[in-house]
């Protein structure tokens, strides 16, 4: 039985990075955590009314565009699906290595592409070969008749706005395949589709590194792991993360089970969808948005208002990375979750008892193998604040605050350091560790290792002329890395390369 908060059958994995596969989760550290936390105790840290429950959405803004938050939620469903383990079985009788991932740990937009034209013909535009279907409203996914969205992996269906990523990316293969594919000189055995395939795929990689984790990481450990990534020599990182002795990717849980979900941290329970409803929420049964259904056509999202699209149009933005999660999330509707248990309904104890289940590390044994390799950029000894915050919650603080759970200390640390504007260096680390051996492991299908590969100058910014007058073979690498300003191609760019917009500043573009 599946442990997701809401329904989700994932398909089997498309051709992408060759030696990872479909395989199984693992661990990135040689730790296994005690196992012993207990629903009381995740109750009073992550239940509906704990510590983690922000009744009133009083948390501050980050400096994240909301539209991130959705990327995320993507990617996530392109890397990782567990579909066998329940966050109530004993954690004594789970072994992490023998569980399924129906995911290739690998950046390769299966979730987008699925086997491909040939096994996974529902997929794909009969009519128009080599594009990607979509609906003939052209504001929805491609549907089958009982309103089963025609994806690669339905869980990218399970609110509107993951829904209308994934067409995003549907569009964005299409365009590309319609206006930027040419056969190079001399080439023999050319397929268009792979090709439109191939450069969908590196942009995406790249906006990745570039775009989104560059906003979200801690920037000392960005600024350490990026160059290492990009010298794309695995024997010298990633650290940790690396192919078990049958040469594939495992996925490991403290990548999964919890730094990667710090992000529903930053989850408001509404969101403006376009400029005639500017507030709804995330399940919002007004509109029957509870998910796996078709998209009504007053709530098409216009991504203006969740990425930083037009300058005059201010996007809203995701909620502060800090130990408190939304109320919409931590009182799931009946139809999501499927359980009558007000705990069972809090993402929060959801996700406290799944790093129970899996054994995770604390965040203090976490912090400790990671200093050892990223020295500085990881503090010593943060102090969480648990023992006074549970005080008086008839639970052993003393316990909780010494062995914090690594998904608890992970939105506290990002609290104490960044004050709730990016991930802290110890959930920095483990994503930059997880994403950067997807791009470095995978030799043959990423852009970390694709000679002298950098986005379509039709698509990036410098359509515009924002970062050079005449066109740039090479955008410049120092600032990638180290200008938290520039950004010349980001998730905005994709959505006005996709709807035609003009300039970003105003103007009418070309």
């Amino acid at each position: 039985m599946s442990g997701c908060p809401v329904m989700h059958h994932g398909m089997a994995k498309a051709s992408g990075c060759k030696h990872v596969a479909v395989s199984n989760f693992g661990r990135l550290f040689d730790i296994v955590g005690s196992g012993n936390l207990t629903e009381q105790e995740a109750a009073a840290i992550g239940g509906p009314g704990g510590l983690m429950h922000d009744f009133d959405g009083a948390s501050p803004d980050s400096p994240i565009p909301a539209g991130y938050i959705f990327f995320a939620q993507f990617i996530d469903h392109d890397v990782t699906l567990d579909i066998t383990s329940n966050f109530r079985d004993d954690p004594s009788t789970v072994e992490v290595e023998d569980l399924p991932n129906i995911r290739s740990a690998s950046l390769d937009l299966d979730c987008v592409y699925g086997f491909g034209p040939e096994a996974s013909p529902h997929i794909y535009d009969a009519q128009r070969p080599g594009r990607i279907a979509v609906h003939p409203n052209g504001f929805d996914v491609a549907r089958a008749p009982g309103g089963q969205a025609l994806i690669g992996d339905p869980r990218n269906d399970e609110n509107i706005f993951v829904s209308q990523m994934q067409l995003l990316f549907h569009r964005f293969h299409n365009k590309l395949y319609d206006e930027r594919v040419e056969q190079p000189s001399g080439s023999k055995h050319f397929d268009r589709f792979e090709e439109a395939q191939k450069q969908t795929r590196y942009h995406y990689q790249w906006l990745v590194l570039f775009d989104f984790l560059k906003r979200l990481c801690d920037p000392c450990v960005y600024r350490h792991a990026v160059p290492k990534i990009l010298a794309c020599d695995p024997a010298q990182y990633p650290y940790f993360y690396r192919p078990d002795a049958h040469g594939k990717l495992r996925m490991p849980v403290e990548f999964s089970v919890a730094a990667y979900r710090v992000g529903h941290t930053m989850v408001r329970s509404r969101y403006a969808a376009n400029a005639a409803n500017l507030d709804i929420e995330l399940f919002d049964e007004r509109f029957g948005t509870l998910g796996f259904n078709g998209i009504p056509e007053e709530l098409v999202v216009d991504w203006r208002y969740l990425l930083p699209v037009q300058r005059c149009i201010r996007p809203r933005m995701s909620k502060g990375i800090d130990p408190k999660l939304a109320d919409e999330i931590q009182d799931m509707p009946l139809p999501v979750v499927n359980s009558r248990n007000p705990n069972d309904r809090a993402l929060g104890f959801r996700n406290l008892m799944r790093g129970n289940l899996m054994r995770l590390p604390s965040g203090q044994q976490a912090a400790a193998s990671l200093k050892a390799k990223y020295g500085d950029c990881i503090p010593d000894d943060l102090d969480t604040g648990l023992e006074d915050l549970l005080c008086g919650c008839d639970i052993d603080a003393v316990k909780i605050a010494a062995e914090t759970p690594l998904f608890y200390y992970i939105l506290r640390e990002s609290e104490v350091v960044h004050d709730c504007r990016r991930f802290g260096p110890v959930g920095s680390a483990i994503l930059l560790e997880v994403f950067g051996g997807m791009l470095v492991h995978c030799q043959d299908t990423t852009f970390v290792h694709a000679d002298d590969w950098h986005p379509d100058p039709c698509v990036s910014k410098e359509r515009w002329g924002w970062w050079s007058d005449e066109y740039q073979s090479h955008f410049d690498p120092d600032a990638l890395i180290h200008d938290p300003d520039y950004y010349p191609f980001e998730l905005a760019d994709v959505v006005r390369f996709v709807e035609n917009l003009g300039d970003p500043r105003g103007e009418s573009g070309s």
